[in-house]
């Protein structure tokens, strides 16, 4: 039985959630259209019981906008979903509310997808408001990928080396197969999500992408990288500024469900205990540079409450972490 609602009708269908966002969403929408000239595609929105009038000013506005109003906040995931089941398209093209498409950026990715069977996944080039590169290529998070990253001194090295070993540090600046990609901007053929299924739900906000690229990759599909098609996210300096240090904490906590879902126990206590040796060095080097008068107070404080609180997210009992506020 079909995943979908519909059969395929449309070359693409492109979904995107909305929670009180128009002042991103509707933006957004109109980036699409503007900048998406040969590509028969639809949009639906699903809104997640906005408050600040978002449907109907996309019903004034876009009237050809598929809408899915819930009752309340599903949450990011659930509601991603809710909009996938009821495409039409070829392809579907997950594309946040906070993105600006650039210079036909959803055609060219159109037109790769079709290039390049073999690829279930494809993601755009991701960039800051001020232009300048978003990471958005990221590798699987085995135990050697997070020893590179966080031993080794990249920032020391020369960017091919970081590059070709530890994809966040990569300049993303040619084609190339990626471990898994962020979920900002991600185009999946619809026959992946057919022998896939649909994102996992147990994931509210962080690392569903990640876990929806592993399934992939263990079906035999690829998951590439196009950055000729370059989109604005605006949304990774927003949820940064709203959510600080906090922003990590609650990636750790996502960690740990892919990891406990698709590895097992043993890799989780792995990882956990990776991660709470290379916080207690930090921990150790903050103390270190306060004693040595290198950062005041007020940064010390903030830097040991940090690292006290990443420490009890990695060695508390597994499942305790993930219910930590």
């Amino acid at each position: 039985m079909s995943i979908f609602l519909h059969p395929q009708s449309k070359k693409l269908s492109i979904t995107i959630v909305n929670t009180s966002e128009k002042h991103f969403t509707l933006p957004c929408i109109r980036s699409v259209y503007d900048q998406t000239k040969d590509t028969d595609f639809e949009i639906i929105v699903t809104d997640n019981n906005s408050q600040d009038g978002s449907v109907a000013a996309l019903r004034e506005q876009f009237p050809d906008v598929i809408i899915i109003e819930n009752k309340k906040n599903a949450g990011f995931t659930e509601a991603n979903n809710q909009s996938i089941v009821m495409s039409r398209g070829e392809y579907i093209f997950c594309l946040n509310p906070d993105c600006k498409v650039l210079d036909g950026a959803v055609d060219k990715m159109v037109k790769y997808m079709d290039a390049h069977p073999e690829a279930g996944i494809l993601g755009s080039k991701l960039l800051n408001g001020d232009m300048t590169l978003q990471p958005s290529a990221r590798n699987f998070l085995y135990t050697r990928s997070l020893l590179l990253q966080h031993l080794v001194p990249w920032k020391l090295l020369p960017h091919k080396w970081a590059g070709k070993y530890v994809l966040e540090y990569w300049e993303h600046n040619y084609v190339r197969e990626v471990d898994w990609i962020i979920g900002a901007s991600l185009m999946i053929r619809r026959e992946c999500v057919e022998d896939i299924g649909l994102k996992d739900e147990k994931y509210f906000i962080f690392h569903e992408d990640n876990d929806w690229c592993w399934r992939a990759h263990k079906k035999g599909w690829k998951t590439h990288f196009l950055p000729d098609a370059e989109i604005i996210h605006y949304g990774s300096q927003t949820v940064k500024s709203i959510w600080g240090r906090k922003l990590t904490l609650e990636v750790y906590k996502a960690q740990h469900t892919f990891i406990r879902k698709n590895w097992g126990e043993w890799a989780l206590f792995k990882h956990r205990g990776l991660l709470s040796i290379l916080t207690v060095f930090r921990m150790i080097a903050a103390v270190s540079l306060r004693m040595l008068g290198k950062v005041d107070g007020e940064k010390y404080r903030e830097s040991l409450e940090f690292y006290e609180e990443a420490l009890k997210i990695q060695i508390n009992p597994p499942g305790e972490a993930e219910r930590l506020s």
